[in-house]
C-alpha cells in the first residue's frame, strides 16, 4: 500500500519546525506502508527559488516532495494575494497529477491541517471521486483560541467548513478536540490518534549533578502558550530557591523587555529553535518541564519531556488530563495565575526527587512510540480500500 499525504504545514528549509509533528506520523506511519507527502511553500523573498524549485527526499518507506514558489510581486498586497493562492493552486494541482500519472488513482488521500492544502482534495474528490481522511490538529477552532477560525473571513471558514464535512473520517489528537469539533462540524465519522514521541531521541539519561533546580520551557512563545506567566512565577521564587529556567523556541522582543524588567538576566537563558536532539539533551538535564498553556488540542513536549523521564509542570486544562496523573509524572496547577504557579514550582522544589523517573519514561514510550501510532493509522486505512 502506497498512500498520498498532503500537508498543509511540515518541515522545509524554510520553516524546518513547521509541522514536525506531522513528519513524526508520517515516519510512524512509514513503518506500516509507503507514505509520499506533497506539501507547497511559498517563498517570498526568493530564498530557495525564483520561480519554482521542487525537493524530493527519501528515507526508507517516507518520501518528502517539497516544492517551493515565489510569488509574483505587483506592490498591490491584495493582487499579490490572490496571485499567490492562484500559483499555490495550480502547483499543488500539478503536483497531485503527477504522481497520480506515474502511481494511478488513490484509494484515498490523506489530508493533514485542513487549510490550505485542503483546497486540493476538494479539488481532487470533485475531479476524480477520492475520498480523504482529514487529520487537524490546530488549535484556532477553540473557542479560547487566539488566532481563532472566527477571525477569517467568510470566504475561508466556508471552505474550512466543506474540507472538515466532505471527509470520510476525521483524526483528531486527543479526546478533548475531538468533542470540540463534533459540536462545531458535521463529521461523518471520526477516530482520536495521539502525536507520537521518537524514542530513539527522547528516553532517559543521566541527569548531572546542579545544585540548582533546572526548569525547562518550550514552545513558540505566542499568547496561547502563556510564557510571560512562567517569567512572573519564576521571578517570585528567585531570591527564595536556586534556580534556573532554560527557554527553547523563537524569543520576542515582548519576553526579552520582560526577562530584563524582572531582573531574570542570570536566571533564564535564551537557546531558540533547536533540532530535537538538542532539545533531547537539554530536557535530560532538566527537572521539569513548564507548559502553562491557555489553551492545546494536544501538547507534543509534555510526552516528549516524560519520555525522558522528566516530570511537567501544566495548567489545568481538561486535554492535560488525557497525557498527565496528578503527582505521577506531573501537577496540575490553576491557569493563567502566576502566583499560584510559583507555589507549585516551589511545591516541586519539595518533591522533585519523589519522582519515579525511569517509570515516567516507560509508560511515554509505551503510549506514543512510532510502532503504536502508526498501527492505528495503518489500521484506519485499511477500512477504507475496497
Amino acid at each position: 500500500m502506497k498512500v498520498l499525504w498532503l500537508a498543509s504545514i511540515y518541515p522545509s528549509t524554510l520553516h524546518p519546525f513547521d509541522g514536525d509533528f506531522i513528519q513524526r506520523h508520517a515516519k510512524a506511519t512509514g513503518m506500516f506502508c509507503a507514505v509520499e507527502i506533497i506539501h507547497v511553500v511559498k517563498d517570498a523573498d526568493g530564498l530557495c527559488t525564483n520561480d519554482i524549485t521542487e525537493t524530493v527526499a527519501s528515507h526508507g518507506n517516507l518520501t518528502e516532495r517539497i516544492i517551493y514558489y515565489k510569488p509574483v510581486s505587483t506592490s498591490i498586497k491584495i493582487i499579490d494575494r490572490l496571485l499567490s493562492s492562484l500559483k499555490y493552486k495550480k502547483i499543488y494541482r500539478n503536483a497531485v497529477e503527477n504522481y497520480i500519472a506515474e502511481n494511478g488513482k488513490p484509494e484515498f488521500v490523506h489530508l493533514h491541517m485542513a487549510m490550505k492544502a485542503g483546497l486540493t482534495v476538494l479539488w481532487l474528490k470533485r475531479k476524480y471521486g477520492i475520498p480523504y481522511i482529514l487529520s487537524e490538529h490546530w488549535g484556532g477552532y477553540l473557542d479560547e483560541a487566539k488566532p481563532n477560525i472566527k477571525d477569517y473571513n467568510f470566504i475561508y471558514r466556508y471552505y474550512w467548513k466543506q474540507i472538515i464535512s466532505k471527509a470520510v473520517v476525521c483524526t483528531f489528537v486527543s479526546n478533548v478536540f475531538q468533542e470540540q469539533m463534533l459540536k462545531k462540524y458535521s463529521i461523518k465519522s471520526s477516530h482520536v490518534i495521539p502525536n507520537v514521541v521518537d524514542t530513539d531521541i527522547f528516553f532517559a539519561a543521566e541527569k548531572m549533578q546542579n545544585e540548582k533546580t533546572r526548569f525547562i520551557h518550550i514552545s513558540t512563545m505566542i499568547y496561547q502558550k502563556n510564557t510571560e506567566a512562567i517569567l512572573k512565577a519564576v521571578s517570585l521564587i528567585k531570591d527564595e530557591f536556586p534556580v534556573e529556567l532554560y527557554l527553547f523556541g523563537p524569543i520576542n522582543s515582548s519576553l526579552e523587555s520582560m526577562i530584563t524588567e524582572l531582573r531574570l538576566k542570570n536566571v533564564v537563558f535564551i537557546k531558540g529553535e533547536v533540532p530535537q536532539q538538542t532539545l533531547s539533551a537539554a530536557i535530560q538535564q532538566s527537572d521539569v518541564l513548564i507548559l502553562y498553556s491557555r489553551f492545546e488540542t494536544f501538547g507534543c513536549v509534555l510526552i516528549e519531556a516524560n519520555a525522558c523521564g522528566v516530570p511537567v509542570i501544566v495548567s489545568n486544562l481538561p486535554v492535560f488530563h488525557e497525557i498527565i496523573e496528578e503527582g505521577v509524572n506531573g501537577y496540575f496547577v490553576e491557569g493563567d495565575n502566576p502566583a499560584a504557579l510559583s507555589e507549585k514550582l516551589k511545591e516541586f522544589i519539595a518533591e522533585k526527587n519523589t519522582f519515579d523517573k525511569i517509570s515516567i519514561a516507560v509508560t511515554a514510550a509505551q503510549k506514543y512510540n512510532f510502532k503504536k501510532i502508526g498501527k492505528q493509522f495503518f489500521d484506519l486505512y485499511q477500512t477504507l480500500i475496497k
